[in-house]
């Protein structure tokens, strides 16, 4: 393995700088970037494989959430199920492995704890919120845009073999809204009372809504 002169923060902040690119400029961000198929990242595929061990169930649709100085998590719907995964710590820097001779990563041997929070959803909407992420991803554009620390959002469906994603969206643009959908997924996991999972649907209901009207 090779040795990295860096410290893990500028490691980190580096990675994420080359590796995820996103689309337009900060303001706009109006189309998800395509995930590369020509580069092999351990990282990222050990997080998401963490994260459906913990869901332990074949899912559609995979939203995950790559902080830079935060620990990852992701969204999982299986079905007309939600999942929510959250790592206790960060994953990434618990792969730093220091030795004599500098810092080394090491995404094989990585243990970190992880929640899961789980709530059903209508099966209609369900449909929906997967169809507005499919025709997210399916217009997405490649461009030479890289971003520096902030959050990187990829979202995936396994299914369909097809991914896209997007770096610190601003709001008010179309992948802001596509994250803003996201939070409010993780959000409605956390509900059990039938009221206030009614009241959560009614809001992602309307997060759908203004998505499928862009």
């Amino acid at each position: 393995m090779k040795t990295l002169a860096l410290t893990p923060v500028a490691v980190r902040s580096l990675a994420l700088s080359l590796v995820m690119a996103s689309s337009g400029n900060a303001i706009a961000s109006d189309a998800l970037e395509p995930c590369p198929r020509d580069v092999v990242d351990e990282y990222h595929i050990a997080v998401n494989r963490q994260i459906d061990k913990a869901v332990a169930r074949p899912s559609s649709l995979e939203l995950t959430v790559f902080p830079s100085f935060q620990p990852e998590s992701g969204v999982r719907m299986a079905g007309a199920e939600l999942y929510l995964v959250e790592f206790q710590s960060s994953y990434w820097y618990a792969s730093y492995r220091r030795k004599s001779d500098g810092w080394h990563l090491d995404f094989k041997n990585v243990k970190v704890t992880t929640k899961v929070n789980h709530a059903p959803l209508h099966a209609e909407l369900a449909q929906r919120i997967e169809q507005a992420y499919l025709k997210a991803i399916g217009n997405a554009k490649k461009s030479e845009r890289a971003g520096l620390d902030g959050v990187s959002y990829v979202f995936s469906s396994s299914s369909a073999g097809v991914c896209g994603r997007t770096w610190s969206p601003h709001p008010g643009s179309r992948n802001g809204r596509l994250v803003a959908l996201m939070e409010l997924l993780q959000q409605h996991t956390r509900f059990s009372l039938p009221i206030d999972l009614q009241r959560s649907e009614k809001a992602i209901g309307r997060a759908v809504d203004a998505l499928e009207m862009d």
